[in-house]
C-alpha cells in the first residue's frame, strides 16, 4: 500500500515537471524568446592609456593620441549590407572593403569588431546619431601611439602593433586579448608589461534596437606606467643626423656609470607607421626593404671590428711582455708569412708602438699577434667583454664571436695574423665595442650599459659590475698614449678629430667585408669636454675607409659641442 502511494507521488511530481516545462517552452516560449531578444547585456570596452616613454630630462619620446574608431557587434546585425553602405558614406570608403575587414577581424559573436580606425569627431557624432538604426554599431575611444621624433629613436624605443598569432600564444596567459596593442623591439617590447594599460569597460543592458536600457556597472581602465630612459633626446637626434641614412650605428655611453646617452641604428623606420591598425602597407614595406631597416645594428648586428681589435691585442701583448712600447718593427707596406705576402695601402718604415697605433700599421700588430698566439689573443679579447652579451636592457642582443683555435680542425699562422688585426672570424657589436672603450677609459673597471632609468617613477635597478681587468697601470697608460696619437698626430688616422676644446682619443678600423662589397668603417673613442666625458662608437656598414667613420664622428662631436652636451 505504502509503495503504491510513494509511486503515485513520484509519478505526480514527474508529470508536474513535464507540464511546467511544456508550459514554459511551448505555451510561453515565444514570449521568453522575445524578452531575451529585447533585453541583453553588452560590454563596451574602454581602452586604457599606454605608459609614456621619456628621456632623461622628461622629454616625451613615445606618447598617446586619443582617437575614435567604429566597431560592430556581430550578433546584433540584422542587415549587414545596409550598415556597411551607411559606414562607407560616412568615412568615404568602399563598403566591400569594410565588410572584408569585418570578416577578417571577427572573433566571437559578442566581441566588438573594429572596422574603421581614427575617425574624426564629426564622423563619430554622425555614427552615434544613427546608431539606433543599426543595432550593434558602436563608437569606441582608443589611444594611438605617437612618436614625436620619428626615425631618430626607432630602434631604441621600438614600436607598438597589433599582437600577432605567434605572440598571442605567448602572452595570452598574461591577460592579453587578440585586439590588444603590444610592444615590438626596443623599450616598447622590453617593458611592455609595465607600459601596457589594463582595459576597463561599461556593462549595459540594451533592447532589441540596440538602445541602452540601463547601466549595470563601470570599470575604469588603468593607465600603463611611464618609463624614463637614460638617453638624451638631443644627443639621440644628433647621432641620427650624423649617420644621415647610411647603414650603420652610433652608441654614446657614460663610462663612469654605463648609462646609454644615445643609441642609433640606420637605416631606420618610422614607428608611427605601425600605429595604424588598419593600414599595414607602410609597415609591410619595411620587411621587403633590402637594407633591413628593422634590424638594430647597434645591438643585434655582428661585424668584424678591423683595427679596433688592436686594442685588446696591444693590452695583452704588453701585459704578457711580448713586446715593449719602445720596440720598433719595419712596416714597409707588406708582410711575408711563409709563402704568403700580405700587402697594405701604406708603407711607414720603422715604427715604435705609439707610431704604429697612430698610423694603424698592420705589420706591427702582426708581429705582436704572432708572438702572443691565438689563445692568448682570445683570452684578452674575452677579458675586455668581447664575444659576450653586454646585458643591455634591450631585446635581441647578440654576443659576437671570438674564435678559439680548439674549435677549428686546422689553424694556420695566417689565421693568427688576420685575428690580430680584427679580421677572419672575429665579430663584435657596436655596443660591445662601446663597453670595451669604457673599460679602457676606466683602466680595467667594467660598467654594464643600460637604458632604463625608472619605471612608474621608481628607479630601475642599475647593473653594478664587479669585474675588473687586472693589468699593470703602465699597460693602460701606454695603450692610451697610443690611442691619443691616432687623433693628435698630424699623420694619425683620425687627425680630423683633434678638435678645439675637446680631448679625444680612440681607434679607427677598416674591416674587410664579403667579396665584392665595400669595407666596414669604425671609430671607437673617448671624448672629454667641459661638461662631461663620453665613450662614442661610430660604425658604417660597408662605409669604405675608416676615415669616413672619423668624419661622421667629427660631425657628431661638433654638433654635441655646439648644443652644450660636451
Amino acid at each position: 500500500m505504502r509503495i503504491n502511494v510513494i509511486r503515485n507521488i513520484i509519478i505526480g511530481l514527474f508529470l508536474l515537471i513535464v507540464f511546467d516545462l511544456a508550459y514554459l517552452q511551448v505555451i510561453r516560449g515565444g514570449y521568453f524568446f522575445r524578452q531575451s531578444e529585447s533585453n541583453s547585456i553588452r560590454v563596451i570596452p574602454f581602452e586604457g592609456r599606454r605608459g609614456r616613454i621619456l628621456d632623461r630630462n622628461g622629454k616625451v619620446l613615445a606618447d598617446n593620441k586619443k582617437s575614435f574608431c567604429i566597431a560592430i557587434i556581430p550578433q546584433d546585425q540584422k542587415d549587414k549590407k545596409d550598415v556597411f553602405r551607411f559606414l562607407a558614406g560616412v568615412v568615404n570608403t568602399d563598403a566591400g572593403e569594410l565588410e572584408a575587414r569585418f570578416r577578417k577581424n571577427r572573433l566571437t559573436p559578442f566581441s566588438p569588431v573594429v572596422v574603421v580606425e581614427d575617425v574624426s569627431r564629426q564622423q563619430a557624432i554622425l555614427v552615434e546619431e544613427n546608431a539606433y538604426r543599426y543595432p550593434g554599431l558602436l563608437v569606441l575611444e582608443r589611444y594611438r601611439r605617437h612618436y614625436p621624433y620619428g626615425q631618430a629613436g626607432a630602434h631604441l624605443i621600438g614600436y607598438v602593433g597589433k599582437v600577432d598569432e605567434a605572440r598571442l600564444r605567448e602572452v595570452r596567459s598574461y591577460g592579453y586579448s587578440p585586439d590588444d596593442p603590444v610592444g615590438y623591439s626596443g623599450v616598447e617590447e622590453r617593458h611592455d608589461d609595465a607600459l601596457r594599460a589594463r582595459p576597463g569597460g561599461r556593462q549595459i543592458q540594451v533592447n532589441s534596437r540596440g538602445q541602452q536600457v540601463r547601466l549595470l556597472s563601470v570599470r575604469e581602465p588603468v593607465a600603463g606606467k611611464d618609463v624614463a630612459l637614460t638617453v638624451d633626446h638631443l644627443m639621440q637626434r644628433a647621432a641620427h643626423q650624423a649617420l644621415d641614412g647610411r647603414r650603420g650605428a652610433v652608441v654614446l655611453l657614460d663610462p663612469s656609470t654605463g648609462e646609454v646617452l644615445a643609441l642609433v641604428s640606420s637605416p631606420a623606420f618610422d614607428p608611427n607607421d605601425f600605429s595604424d591598425r588598419d593600414d599595414r602597407t607602410r609597415a609591410a614595406a619595411y620587411l621587403k626593404n633590402r637594407d633591413a631597416p628593422l634590424i638594430n645594428r647597434a645591438v643585434t648586428g655582428q661585424f668584424p671590428p678591423g683595427s679596433v681589435f688592436k686594442i685588446p691585442v696591444s693590452l695583452g701583448g704588453l701585459q704578457e711582455k711580448k713586446f715593449r712600447p719602445t720596440d720598433s718593427f719595419n712596416c714597409p707596406g707588406y708582410f711575408d708569412l711563409g709563402n704568403r705576402r700580405f700587402t697594405f695601402a701604406h708603407a711607414f718604415g720603422m715604427q715604435d708602438f705609439i707610431q704604429a697605433m697612430g698610423h694603424s700599421a698592420n705589420e706591427y700588430f702582426f708581429h705582436i699577434g704572432l708572438a702572443m698566439g691565438p689563445e692568448m689573443i682570445a683570452r684578452y679579447a674575452l677579458l675586455l667583454g668581447l664575444g659576450e652579451r653586454t646585458g643591455i636592457d634591450l631585446p635581441y642582443e647578440t654576443k659576437g664571436l671570438i674564435p678559439r683555435k680548439a674549435s677549428y680542425a686546422q689553424w694556420f699562422a695566417g689565421d693568427t695574423a688576420n685575428m690580430s688585426i680584427g679580421q677572419g672570424d672575429v665579430l663584435t657589436t657596436p655596443v660591445q665595442v662601446a663597453r670595451m672603450m669604457a673599460v679602457v677609459e676606466n683602466e680595467g673597471r667594467f660598467v654594464d650599459p643600460y637604458v632604463t632609468a625608472s619605471v612608474g617613477g621608481i628607479s630601475a635597478e642599475r647593473p653594478r659590475s664587479m669585474r675588473v681587468v687586472p693589468l699593470r697601470p703602465e699597460v693602460w697608460r701606454a695603450v692610451k698614449h697610443g690611442l691619443k696619437a691616432v687623433v693628435t698626430s698630424r699623420t694619425g688616422t683620425a687627425h680630423m678629430l683633434d678638435l678645439p676644446g675637446l680631448e679625444v682619443y680612440g681607434k679607427t678600423g677598416t674591416a674587410q667585408a664579403a667579396a665584392g662589397k665595400s669595407d666596414h668603417a669604425w671609430f671607437a673613442g673617448v671624448v672629454k669636454g667641459p661638461q662631461r666625458k663620453l665613450v662614442f662608437v661610430v660604425f658604417l656598414e660597408h662605409g669604405g675607409s675608416s676615415a669616413n667613420a672619423g668624419l661622421t664622428a667629427k660631425s657628431l662631436l661638433e654638433t654635441l659641442q655646439m648644443e652644450g652636451k660636451l
